[in-house]
């Protein structure tokens, strides 16, 4: 599942967002709603009433959620209801898609088998009117210091190209070039390259690298090929970063990090905080950030920044700042200078002269320590 954006509602209400919608790129993506403070809403709002998600857009179209923190009618007030909705204007139109609703601590509630299918009409809605009872959720190890979080899982259905009662004469088919590429990362089929990085190896094909980075096109084939053995060890990046790295040049799409963070969990065994799988998430965009520039994949890149300007606070803005003056990434180092600016105390210490020189020069700790100093 690609992903598509988070929510957080706190105290009842909607955090303010003023970014456009995440896209997944992809047709299929997970939204995420993180409840803050969930016993100081508890009767915010009434039965019956609702709290919008932020859009996030799967499969081309536009969606959100709707939480109902007290039931969705007087039959259901003991229960919390969520709904799956589609947030766009298209008349007559529907969607094939398949949704699931589960807590972000039960994975085996996201396999094929638990995804119902469903017809969803423009501004109509598919969900669980009985998601959870509240008083079965409040003894549940899923409110964590009064917070849990929903996850949603959307699938949007193409219809078979040899259902030829669905289609229309002469029609032809969507592409499928991408899912083929896909199988052929994930089969090692006719690989003839691996690389071993942190402790694994990923099969790979020379041709595929090098037709989609010019950087693995000068180490696989150009005349100072510094690679002629079969294995290359890559020692100064993570097995999960280069994974993911491999996903988007075979199927140019936004590599899955709930996968990835799911084996995570798998090995902990505890589950990750709103806040905390945001900061995780930011940490994961920025190591991605440097291997898409080290690879010349700038699209990417730019989607990693894309994404990473919504995670962009007082806490993380060194990291990013840092990382987005050595990659030149103008539109991330802008938003981080637009934050530093917005705190009076420290945009009459910095000119951006001189916060330009102290981001050249120093480290993320270093600035950290200088804007934790002067920010207050």
């Amino acid at each position: 599942m690609a992903f598509a954006g988070v929510s957080l509602i706190v105290d009842g209400e909607l955090c303010d967002q003023t970014m456009a919608p995440i896209d997944a790129r992809a047709d299929r993506g997970y939204h995420m709603l993180v409840i803050e403070g969930y016993s100081r809403s508890k009767d915010t709002p009434p039965t019956g009433e609702y709290i919008k998600s932020r859009p996030f857009l799967v499969g081309g179209h536009r969606w959100r959620i709707d939480y109902y923190p007290n039931g969705f009618d007087e039959d259901d007030e003991e229960f919390i209801a969520v709904f799956l909705v589609r947030d766009e204007d298209v008349e007559g139109q529907e969607v094939k898609a398949q949704a699931v609703f589960s807590f972000i601590d039960q994975p085996e509630f996201r396999m094929s088998t638990r995804v119902r299918k469903c017809q969803i009409p423009a501004h109509r809605r598919h969900g669980e009117k009985q998601f959870i009872r509240r008083d079965t959720l409040e003894a549940s190890s899923h409110l964590k210091d009064d917070s849990f979080i929903i996850r949603c899982d959307v699938v949007v259905i193409n219809a078979p190209a040899d259902a030829s009662t669905d289609k229309v004469a002469g029609e032809t088919p969507p592409s499928d070039m991408q899912s083929h590429l896909s199988n052929l990362l994930l089969s090692d089929e006719g690989a003839d390259i691996t690389f071993k990085v942190g402790g694994q190896t990923f099969p790979a094909h020379r041709c595929v690298l090098a037709a989609r980075s010019s950087v693995f096109k000068e180490q696989l084939f150009g005349a100072t090929t510094v690679t002629k053995s079969n294995i290359v060890e890559i020692n100064d990046m993570e097995a999960e970063i280069f994974y993911a790295l491999l996903v988007f040049i075979y199927t140019d799409s936004f590599p899955d990090w709930d996968r990835l963070e799911d084996e995570e969990d798998d090995e902990s065994g505890e589950e990750e905080e709103g806040y905390e799988l945001a900061d995780e998430y930011a940490m994961w965009l920025l190591q991605l950030i440097e291997a898409a520039d080290r690879y010349a994949l700038q699209r990417l890149k730019l989607i990693c920044a894309e994404q990473l300007v919504e995670y962009t606070d007082m806490d993380r803005v060194a990291d990013i700042i840092v990382v987005a003056e050595r990659r030149q990434c103008r539109l991330l180092k802008d938003s981080c200078v637009e934050l530093i600016k917005s705190h009076s105390s420290l945009y009459t210490v910095f000119t951006v002269d001189s916060l330009d020189q102290i981001i050249r020069t120093c480290s993320p700790s270093v600035l950290n320590e200088l804007l934790s100093k002067f920010a207050t």
